[in-house]
């Protein structure tokens, strides 16, 4: 237990210390962005292309990874849809926001650093994986399901399909990992200051994440609409990795490494993003704060019950 305590109370002591420095004014949003901002478009891309550009043959392939953990989000998300019909907060839109909330995990800036940290850099692959195609994909669904149930005349197809595509051409971790991969194939090695810089880099994605996760928590609440809150919870931390562990076990064959990252990441609480939909549509605003906020910090205990079940050879 020991080893697991040793990754897990760092990790969220970060998250506190930056969320006490945003609660005694040091660290502004503004501040948090920027963080958050070099997280996404330069950290966690410099240790994706170090990671691909020198990595050996790998035993997975992406598609059944993608097959397992996006086929159990695709249940939760039918699922949290389903039940948004019983609970008021959450029944807006045909439940797109509940579904939204119930499958966006904070896989940025809790999964990875929380994943880097227990098992170590050979864990960047499938998380970078999972990572590249985890918000465009999500946001796009969410958009088509509300526009569905709304009957919205201005919404496209097309259009939202072209967003989809350019969020993928621009991503900073997707085509960090493009860039890793054609360095790779073309055998060019890394020259050891273009290595040092990018291994620096790379150490600086975990506690950089970490501390703007904290930051950015600062700035929601667990006010109101606390059954919604409490449904996304369940749905979001226990549902999801459940689901995705069933398929990790019986419908896919994943290297035992890269099905532990699948349901790691299942189990994150909500992400920033699914509360960024919420707001813009004023939809389930309290529950998903709520969900993000309470959901962050009960993953403390969640996250380290799961890592002592995966050190045990139960997951």
């Amino acid at each position: 237990m020991e080893p697991i305590l040793t990754t897990v109370l760092p990790v969220f002591g970060m998250i506190v210390l930056g969320y006490g420095f945003a609660k005694a004014r040091i660290f502004d949003a503004a501040a948090g962005r920027g963080i958050t901002l070099f997280v996404f478009n330069v950290a966690i891309p410099a240790l994706l292309f170090k990671t691909v550009a020198t990595m050996g043959p790998q035993q997975g392939a992406p598609w059944a990874l993608w097959l397992a953990f996006f086929g159990g989000l695709a249940m939760t998300w039918v699922a949290a849809a389903l039940m948004s019909r019983a609970v008021p907060s959450l029944d807006v839109s045909g439940g797109a926001a509940a579904s939204m909330a119930a499958g966006f995990g904070n896989l940025a800036l809790l999964g990875t650093p929380l994943a880097l940290a227990h098992f170590g850099q050979q864990v960047a692959i499938p998380l970078g994986m999972i990572l590249s195609i985890h918000a465009p994909i999500l946001w796009f669904t969410a958009m088509l399901h509300r526009a569905l149930f709304q009957g919205a005349d201005s919404f496209s197809l097309g259009r939202t399909a072209k967003d989809l595509f350019r969020n993928l051409a621009t991503n900073a971790i997707v085509l960090g990992l493009l860039a890793g991969s054609l360095w790779r194939l073309a055998g060019l090695g890394l020259h050891p200051v273009a290595g040092s810089m990018l291994e620096m880099l790379a150490d600086a994605s975990v506690p950089t994440a970490l501390f703007a996760l904290g930051v950015s928590l600062a700035g929601y609440s667990l006010k109101g609409s606390w059954s919604g809150m409490f449904t996304l919870i369940a749905l979001k931390m226990v549902l999801m990795p459940i689901l995705v562990f069933l398929m990790v076990r019986y419908v896919v064959s994943l290297p035992p490494l890269w099905a532990q990252v699948a349901v790691l990441f299942a189990a994150m609480p909500t992400g920033a993003n699914a509360f960024v939909f919420s707001q813009r549509n004023e939809e389930a605003v309290a529950a998903v704060s709520g969900a993000i906020t309470l959901g962050t910090a009960l993953a403390a205990l969640s996250a380290s019950v799961l890592l002592y079940l995966m050190d045990a050879g139960m997951i």
